[in-house]
């Protein structure tokens, strides 16, 4: 190993051989392993264009025998109607198969006690064994159709529909049959009474047969998936729905409309890159040979052109001596001697290269260090704010409490020599400052909490009259006098969105606080309308001061108040804003409205 290593430290042949090897090495790896992606993902393609199409096909065969079965009981369920005796619905089940020989199975099946001579339980049930047809009553303790799926879940959804495979039980115990898929449809009578059900078979065998008997691939093979993910049938020898999870195979799916059920197509990758990795490790092979050769090559030319460097050596010793001001002119010449003078000429320019470096970043070291003045300024000004925020929280939660606490020291010491109107005075704005607290404290903590959140989930079924009623009804007007609360909607009384409502209702509330603080003459109305097929839109206007042009921009910062002396910390608008992004929605100032100042929510419906 030493000597190798020596080998390549004493020539230079040599390593330049393996220089120009490693690069055609890289190009090569790049270029194939291109070529081979490419090719990989067009086999890829193809086998999945040529899969998609057979699961297409196996699809429309499949729900031309699924319709088949549909439409037999569809077209059956009105001679039941029009012959409802013991003995007719019999022998309509027996009909049924005659005229259906796809069928596996019929069964008409009524609720309890509904043929009184003939018990709690009757269900005329018709079974094609091979062309062979029974016809038998079903229905005792032992074999309790109404828990059955394919009677329970017709009568539940009132309608048409399919349930997954089942064994099915005979009426004299227990026995195991072909697992067999069932069509159910309600019978109805014209007056919207649920009588019993009528439910057509398919076995599991006619639903294997209808898969297709030529394959893409050697190991390919079809499932068909129930809606609780069994396995109804598959042309697998040993099929497992865990398949379907399988990383090393090609799986498509496809939902056969109105059963629930799932078609899949699956296949081992290493059945459809079978041909391409052959082709792989020939390509390989050939390439590995290719590049033993040029090495070969490269040796013997690089060993050649390189032999006049030696005369080189000489020169350079004065360079070694430490004449590194000499300066070193630059050469003509296109052989390797030239190429290396030019290189000390160019070392010698990266020196000054790298004195001008040294500047720049010396200029650069200045600039950070007023970079770093200006953040400490910010850093300064941040903590003056965080000062002048704990005042402003202090004062607005101070304020409130002295005239709590005055008021209540009142009520203790005149309480017996005070009208009944002012009593209620007393009790009014002890109820406001309160809620002034309970506001800013209740809008900080959400703040805090909503503050890294992304989104919030809408799951409540909100009626959007109820929420606008609601909001106006938790108002307390301030000016009762001069105010008025006007409560307008353009929406239907049943119309309901899908959202989060307690945030809804908290950005109305704080809206309409905002409005009852400021306005003291005239009116604050509430309003809805839908904008679209899938946007609600809330409004809440009041006739007060409004928002100054210059202020318009900056009302939804936080900490913001466009009067220090103005009860609130500045979050109220922020918190509004932030809660309607969360919800999907937007709030945004009118700027249209001319009259005080007017706030729009939109929501999205669901």
């Amino acid at each position: 190993m030493n000597a190798i290593v020596q080998r390549l430290r004493q020539s230079l042949s040599l390593r330049l051989s393996l220089w120009i090897l490693g690069i055609v090495v890289v190009i090569f790896i790049i270029t194939i392993g291109f070529l081979f992606h490419r090719t990989k993902e067009s086999v890829r393609q193809g086998a999945i264009d040529q899969a998609s199409q057979m699961l297409n096909n196996n699809m429309q065969h499949l729900i031309g025998i699924l319709n088949e079965i549909e439409v037999a009981t569809d077209n059956s369920d009105w001679l039941v109607m029009q012959n409802l005796q013991p003995e007719s619905i019999l022998a309509l089940s027996r009909q049924i198969l005659e005229l259906n020989p796809n069928l596996f199975g019929c069964s008409i099946a009524f609720v309890p006690n509904f043929f009184e001579d003939q018990g709690k339980y009757f269900s005329a049930y018709s079974s094609n064994d091979n062309g062979h047809l029974e016809t038998e009553q079903e229905g005792n303790d032992d074999y309790n159709y109404f828990e059955m799926d394919w009677y329970k879940e017709p009568m539940k959804l009132q309608k048409p529909c399919w349930v997954d495979p089942f064994r099915d039980y005979s009426p004299d115990g227990i026995v195991t049959r072909d697992m067999i898929a069932s069509y159910c449809k309600p019978l109805i009578t014209a007056d919207g009474r649920c009588i019993g059900v009528i439910s057509s078979d398919i076995s599991h065998r006619r639903l294997t047969q209808a898969f297709a008997s030529e394959w893409i691939y050697q190991h390919s093979y079809y499932m068909l998936i129930g809606k609780s993910k069994q396995l109804i049938a598959s042309s697998s020898e040993h099929p497992s729905v865990s398949d379907l999870d399988r990383s090393d195979c090609l799986v498509l799916q496809e939902e056969i409309p109105g059963t629930g059920w799932t078609l899949a197509f699956i296949c081992p990758e290493s059945d459809i890159f079978k041909e391409y990795n052959q082709m792989f490790y020939i390509i390989v092979s050939i390439i590995l040979f290719g590049l033993l050769m040029i090495l070969s090559l490269c040796y013997f030319v690089v060993h050649r052109t390189v032999a006049p460097i030696r005369l080189l050596a000489s020169q350079a010793r004065d360079i070694e001596k430490g004449c590194y001001d000499k300066r070193i002119t630059r050469s003509s010449r296109k052989d390797e001697i030239g190429l290396l003078q030019n290189s000390f000429a160019t070392m010698q320019q990266s020196i000054a290269n790298y004195i001008a470096n040294l500047q720049e970043m010396k200029a650069e070291t200045e600039q950070r260090n007023e970079e770093l003045i200006v953040a400490k300024n910010l850093a300064e000004e941040s903590d003056n704010k965080k000062k002048a925020f704990i005042q402003d929280i202090s004062h607005q939660i101070r304020t409130p409490l002295n005239i709590i606490g005055g008021f209540a020291q009142v009520l203790r010491d005149g309480y017996n020599m005070l009208g009944e109107d002012e009593k209620a005075a007393i009790t009014k704005d002890i109820l406001q400052n309160s809620y002034s607290i309970s506001n800013i404290v209740n809008n900080w903590i959400m703040t805090l909490v909503l503050e890294n959140t992304i989104s919030i989930a809408g799951s409540d079924i909100v009626n959007c009259n109820d929420l606008c009623r609601e909001a106006a009804a938790s108002l307390n007007l301030k000016h009762p006098d001069t105010v008025k609360l006007e409560i307008s909607t353009n929406l239907p009384d049943n119309l309901q969105i899908e959202t989060n409502k307690t945030y809804v209702k908290k950005i109305l509330e704080e809206l309409l606080y905002n409005a009852n603080k400021f306005t003291t003459n005239g009116s604050i109305a509430i309003s809805n309308k839908q904008l679209d097929s899938k946007h609600i839109c809330f409004q809440i206007s009041d006739t007060g001061p409004g928002i100054p042009f210059d202020d318009r921009d900056r009302i939804f910062n936080q900490f913001t108040k466009l009067n220090n002396f103005n009860e609130g910390l500045g979050m109220g608008l922020y918190l509004c804003r932030h809660l309607a992004i969360l919800l999907g929605g937007t709030l945004d100032l009118d700027i249209t409205y001319t009259n005080g100042a007017s706030f729009v929510l939109i929501l999205p419906m669901g």
